[in-house]
């Protein structure tokens, strides 16, 4: 086990104790603890790497290689920053179950894999006589694959990286809202003994901003200047700016004075967004669903998907691809304009409308060649 942490620590030649950042590891069943007073919390980072490195290095060399337990603990040191590790770490104590901490990564071949798969594939959902989902199945092995090429192409512990097949996951929800929707939401919002739903709705409504990101958003990133909002804690890790629409600058500026701290002085407004829903008759509407709307009616009205892209703060433009979708109506009128009838003149398509005008029909001649 390894652990990368800050704590009081009593230096050689000193009577008192000082924080110093450091690791604890146990290689072998024998515990080590490493602190320095100079060191920053990535100093103790890449010393313990290392020295799990050199620990790797001065065992023999086998064809078996590092076991997947082994492995485990060289990924979290190296992943320490990673938003997501609590839900790696689950999925991680699940595949060394699963597959044995003890057991070689190169005995962990296609084979194997595949035959989890299908059990997995086979099992229903904790409590329920559903079977697990194809994005349930599929998280551990992505974290599994992801693994193994860490092992083959950056700690060279490897010789290859087994072929891993994921299940095809279906397209996800995607919901928007439709014009009269929009106003009856809006109407819903205004009643609202939270006086601050209006104002963050109709600023989701025209940004595409997470939930997260618009009710953590403080004055400090609100440019007026400018009219961008700057995002500096963002789902990707990256700092993107959103500009702003006339809608939102007026709404933001229209706030109750002084502009310091949150922008929004309700931490939450769930349940006042889950009455105004209800109020204003919406079925399987959630707030995430503004973000859909947002996107949407961005593409049906000629925004470009690299744009929208770096609106939406996604790291692929395939991600960006599930927020283009189109409604009915608009692919309609889209078809309507590309109509043989309508697009014809009058004159081309009615012979008596020709034989009434004595003017030459502009493009006749082109179309009888």
């Amino acid at each position: 086990m390894a652990e990368v942490n800050q704590r009081e620590w009593k230096l050689p030649g000193q009577r008192t104790r000082r924080l110093a950042w450091g690791f604890t590891v146990t290689i072998e069943g024998k515990r080590t603890r490493q602190y320095r007073s100079e060191w920053t919390k990535e100093d103790a980072e890449q010393t313990l790497a290392k020295k799990l490195l050199n620990v790797e290095q001065e065992k023999p060399k086998t064809e078996a290689g590092i076991t997947l337990g082994q492995a485990v603990e060289r990924y979290l040191v190296v992943k320490a920053r990673k938003k997501s590790l609590v839900e790696d770490k689950r999925n991680l104590e699940h595949l060394k179950l699963a597959f044995g901490a003890d057991t070689p990564l190169s005995q962990i071949t296609a084979g194997r894999i595949s035959e989890y798969r299908a059990q997995r594939l086979g099992s229903k959902a904790k409590g329920t006589e559903h079977s697990l989902a194809a994005a349930t199945v599929n998280r551990p092995l992505s974290l599994l694959r992801h693994l193994l090429r860490l092992a083959h192409e950056e700690w060279e512990v490897l010789a290859a990286v087994p072929k891993i097949r994921l299940e095809k996951e279906p397209q996800g929800r995607i919901r928007w809202l439709e014009p009269e929707e929009e106003m009856r939401l809006l109407d819903a919002c205004a009643k609202s003994f939270n006086k601050s739903l209006l104002p963050v709705v109709t600023v989701a409504l025209e940004t595409g901003l997470r939930k997260g990101e618009l009710l953590g958003l403080t004055w400090d990133r609100v440019d007026m200047t400018r009219g961008v909002i700057r995002l500096e804690i963002t789902k990707s890790g990256k700092r993107r700016e959103v500009p702003m629409r006339q809608a939102v600058y007026t709404t933001l500026a229209g706030l109750p004075e002084p502009h310091e701290g949150r922008v929004w002085l309700a931490g939450s407004v769930r349940k006042a967004f889950e009455n105004a829903v209800t109020g204003a008759k919406l079925e399987d509407f959630h707030f995430h669903d503004l973000r859909h709307t947002f996107a949407s009616r961005y593409v049906m009205r000629g925004g470009s998907l690299p744009a929208l892209q770096q609106i939406l703060g996604h790291a692929t433009l395939a991600m960006t691809m599930r927020y283009s979708h189109l409604s009915p109506r608009h692919l309609r009128d889209e078809m309507e304009k590309t109509d043989t009838a309508s697009a014809v003149p009058t004159e081309l398509t009615n012979p008596r409308a020709q034989a009434r005008s004595h003017e030459p029909v502009e493009g006749v001649a082109l179309l009888t060649k």
